[in-house]
């Protein structure tokens, strides 16, 4: 069982991930990614925009935490969590050092947060 991150106040579950582009996976990068069940969608940082090589393939509404809304350019991925591999995933950029891992890809597994003992268990039903 992975351990919460205990540099975020209060801790929280944040996972290994690995971001691809989805058509050539050789372009990659290895990041953390918090785990955020009040996102809709996943977001990633927008440096990763150009070293992946992926493109906007349109555009969405979003609503900030702070509620102000704007338009995002929607992007496809290669998402590995926890060695799981999601072949395409919808998600978006910000500017943010790590991954917002959103409901999109959350609500496709079986998720046991042990905030007592600051762990999490990520299965694939």
């Amino acid at each position: 069982m992975p351990d919460y991150d205990r540099a975020f106040n209060p801790p929280a579950p944040v996972a290994d991930v690995t971001i691809a582009n989805p058509v050539t996976p050789n372009k990659r990068s290895r990041l953390r990614g918090k785990m955020d069940t009040g996102a809709d969608i996943t977001v990633i940082p927008e440096r990763l925009v150009v070293p992946l090589g992926i493109s906007p393939k349109g555009r969405v509404w979003t609503r900030g935490y702070d509620g102000t809304y704007t338009q995002r350019p929607v992007y496809y991925i290669r998402l590995i969590l926890e060695g799981f591999v999601l072949a395409t995933v919808r998600c978006i950029t910000t500017n943010r050092p790590d991954v917002l891992l959103g409901r999109n890809v959350l609500n496709r597994f079986l998720i046991i947060l042990d905030g007592k003992n600051l762990t999490f268990e990520l299965t694939n039903p």
